[in-house]
């Protein structure tokens, strides 16, 4: 059983140094870490009057209370994640399984190792490949607006995954890797892609656990590095059980001629809040931004994403998808920025949400920032209940309302999930889509 640190100010330092020892990770590890910390204590607590977090409350948390659980023992691996496990292991090409921040199974394949790919968690990762994992993590950065918590979950981060495919090697078959929560204490996921020239790979990272018996906290960063012709999809599936609270940013830098489909489908926790950054930083780079969200209950989500366009020959195109029910809440803004000298860049952002209660409430904010003067740059944004005329024709070929509503809402979210690329991923996270969707209160 991991046992939580306690009081990490003022021996905060202490904490951090422990955790780099427990981990056997380098001097350089050690500094990034220690880094992250004075960022992480530094950084103001995020406010209600700041435009980003002004539809999120968390002046409930006191974040410097809140510390890391240095494991003693490596856990079981759950039951529950071991079926999503074996479901789809046929067809997948390697598997990494973290709970409450240990590694507790692991699985690659011939192939992997063969063509000199590397998949483990971030402990392995930093002693067997320390040259290639600092050349990158010494260039990351932190956004300003979510600096508090990305800065926190880089500092008590104990594991992740990290994913390097060499050059010209592409992955036929996809990796997935699934981080679960045990409720014992806050937990920090984290993960690694570097996709060097000419490489490709489809990673589904899924945030799982059941529902917690108390109010959890997680913080949660991805890094996505893409070279000069690289392919990567990237599917983030979040489905935390009610009572947790949890914050990700995922940033993603994208080399010339690249392409890049991020696929973000959030179901569970009772607050979530994230931000997903693309960087067209390179000629020739795409993006496509796609998500589905589904919630019920009381359940709180806050998304926020970020084209930016730093070059010009770049293009971005985006599709959330929101659907409502209970007294659950959605707000959605994003940005398209298009930056001087930025010219012939390409962008769209379309925000669709489907309203199933009186009670639900989506809010949808789109906006524009461009500052050059060639470029082709659209948003649209929807808020609506069930279409009365869809209903009525399904219910007029005999189906009962629920079953109705249920079909309609599927048709809503399919289009996101139809664009996994890998047939089994995309029926795993399909089929929890639908069971949550069938869960709905009468």
């Amino acid at each position: 059983m991991a046992s939580t640190l306690m009081n990490p100010s003022p021996t905060g330092l202490e904490l951090i140094d422990t955790l780099s020892r427990h981990l056997a990770e380098p001097e350089w590890a050690g500094a990034l870490r220690r880094e992250a910390w004075h960022r992480f204590m530094q950084a103001p607590m995020p406010s209600r009057t700041h435009e980003h977090w002004r539809r999120t409350d968390v002046s409930h948390l006191n974040l410097e209370d809140i510390t890391p659980a240095l494991p003693r023992s490596t856990p079981a691996l759950p039951r529950w994640l071991e079926e999503t496990i074996r479901k789809g292991a046929k067809r997948i090409g390697g598997t990494l399984a973290f709970v409450d921040g240990s590694l507790v199974y692991s699985h690659t394949g011939d192939s992997l190792r063969k063509h000199g790919v590397i998949f483990t968690d971030w402990q392995h990762a930093i002693q067997q490949h320390p040259d290639a994992i600092r050349q990158v993590a010494e260039q990351l950065d932190y956004d300003p607006a979510d600096e508090k918590f990305t800065a926190m979950a880089r500092a008590y981060a104990t594991s992740g995954t990290v994913l390097i495919v060499p050059r010209g090697v592409a992955v036929t078959l996809p990796l997935q890797t699934f981080f679960a929560a045990s409720g014992d204490g806050p937990v920090f996921p984290r993960t690694l892609v570097v996709l060097e020239e000419g490489s490709r790979v489809t990673l589904l990272d899924g945030l799982l656990s059941p529902d917690l018996p108390a109010r959890a906290f997680g913080s949660g960063v991805a890094d996505l590095v893409l070279g000069e012709g690289a392919e990567l999809t990237y599917v983030l599936f979040q489905q935390w059980g009610q009572g947790m609270e949890y914050f990700h940013h995922q940033r993603a830098v994208l080399g010339r001629d690249s392409h890049l489909t991020t696929i973000t489908v959030a179901l569970g926790a009772s607050l979530s809040k994230a931000t997903i950054e693309s960087v067209l930083c390179s000629p020739g780079a795409v993006s496509d931004m796609l998500g589905v969200v589904f919630g019920d209950d009381n359940q709180h989500f806050d998304h926020h994403t970020v084209q930016l366009h730093t070059v010009g020959n770049t293009t971005s195109d985006l599709l959330f998808k929101v659907a409502l029910d209970g007294q659950s809440y959605s707000a959605y803004s994003g940005l398209i920025r298009i930056e001087p000298g930025a010219q012939k860049a390409n962008a769209y952002q379309r925000n669709e949400n489907l309203v199933l209660s009186k009670q639900a409430h989506a809010e949808t904010l789109p906006n524009l920032e461009i500052e050059a003067n060639d470029v082709r740059c659209t948003h649209g944004a929807t808020v609506a209940p069930v279409d009365i005329e869809q209903m009525f024709y399904l219910m007029s070929r005999g189906l009962a309302p629920r079953d109705a509503s249920r079909l309609v809402v599927e048709g809503f979210l399919q289009p996101v999930l139809d664009r996994i690329s890998a047939k089994s991923l995309r029926e795993m996270v399909s089929a929890k889509v639908d069971a949550k969707i069938a869960s709905r209160r009468a």
